[in-house]
């Protein structure tokens, strides 16, 4: 109605910013007590430096479609190649193709929704200053909806428009875990360190690495992936070599026999694990027998020395309770009959 100034404010959405989840994982061995430090590893290059500026981390992604796929009729047609004469299926989604390329184009992770705070810092902020975490939780706050969760930090903070990328904490939580040793000697010689934490689904995860560190010791990376329908989640804390394992073959109890047209060969396995530990230890051993997927070819397994038997894998567990400095071992027998004539790999 009159000449004069007038405030505006507006908002946008960039394409070159955006944030990737990090954790630290700290580990208490004394006491088995863990702390999930929530990170953020933000970049932007929009061209503005970001002063002074309060975050919302969001799991929201502008860049994916939010079309539902649609199936279309499916026909099969015969490969007119003359040495392969077969039918092959032919599709034909546009919707799905489309949802592909956008995500194989897609290089930025998550949004990032910023508010400025016109460069005036609140009583008890701390500005770009380092900030205890196990205090950041009365800064965080948590807003759920429908299709994403929204992390708003209320500190303030300096990013500039460089592209590199910017560490920023958000919060710390205390979680309940129960520590176990794991092993598959047929992979790898080493036992490796578990957290196996129930309820997980509360912790609000999203998939991304996470720095291992146990007694203030820095021991690598590992990945926390919280896509699964399973009750617990198994943290990997790197390899501990406290725990002792080995696996070889019987060949007392090994053997191959052709009897007519039929060959019959017997595998024997021992697995042997030993605690070097202080402490008590709960070991989950794995190891597995083939499957056959050929007509002529039955393999079954004799012994599984008590072991939980998936029968559609042929994944072997045993669950063992191992005293400090005690040993103990385990064994499994297969055997594998087929027509002399044929020859069989990987066994």
């Amino acid at each position: 109605n009159k000449a004069g100034e007038i405030p505006v404010s507006f908002s946008y959405f960039t394409s070159t910013a955006g944030f990737t989840p990090l954790y630290d994982v700290r580990v208490n061995s004394k006491t088995n007590e863990i702390h999930l430090v929530y990170k953020a590893s933000i970049t932007q290059s929009t061209g503005i430096d970001w002063k002074q500026t309060k975050l919302t981390l969001s799991t929201a992604n502008p860049n994916w479609s939010s079309t539902t796929p649609l199936l279309t009729p499916w026909y099969l047609q015969q490969y007119t190649q003359p040495l392969y004469k077969q039918l092959q299926p032919v599709v034909n989604n546009y919707y799905q193709n489309s949802i592909q390329s956008i995500v194989a184009d897609d290089k930025n992770l998550n949004e990032v929704i910023v508010s400025g705070i016109n460069g005036v810092k609140k009583e008890g902020a701390y500005s770009t200053k380092p900030v205890d975490p196990s205090t950041l939780q009365r800064f965080t706050t948590l807003n759920e909806s429908q299709l994403n969760t929204n992390f708003e930090i209320d500190l303030p903070y300096n990013i500039e428009s460089d592209g590199q990328v910017h560490s920023v904490t958000i919060k710390e939580e205390k979680i309940d875990a129960t520590l176990k040793n794991y092993a598959v000697p047929k992979l790898d010689r080493d036992a490796y360190l578990l957290a196996e934490v129930s309820d997980w689904q509360k912790l609000d995860l999203l998939p991304g690495v996470a720095n291992i560190i146990m007694d203030n010791t820095y021991l690598g990376k590992s990945v926390i992936d919280p896509n699964s329908t399973a009750d617990t989640l198994n943290l990997s804390l790197g390899k501990d070599k406290r725990v002792a394992v080995k696996r070889m073959a019987v060949k007392d109890y090994t053997s191959t026999k052709t009897n007519g047209n039929t060959t019959k060969q017997i595998f024997t396995y021992e697995l042997t694990v030993k605690n070097n530990k202080t402490t008590d230890v709960e070991l989950l051993l794995k190891d597995q027998y083939p499957i056959s997927t050929i007509k002529d070819v039955e393999i079954k397994l004799e012994e599984s020395n008590d072991a939980m038997v998936n029968e559609e894998s042929g994944v072997l567990t045993w669950k063992i309770s191992l005293k400090q400095g005690e040993s103990k071992k385990v064994r499994f027998t297969y055997t594998v009959k087929y027509p002399k004539e044929i020859k069989i790999a990987n066994l």
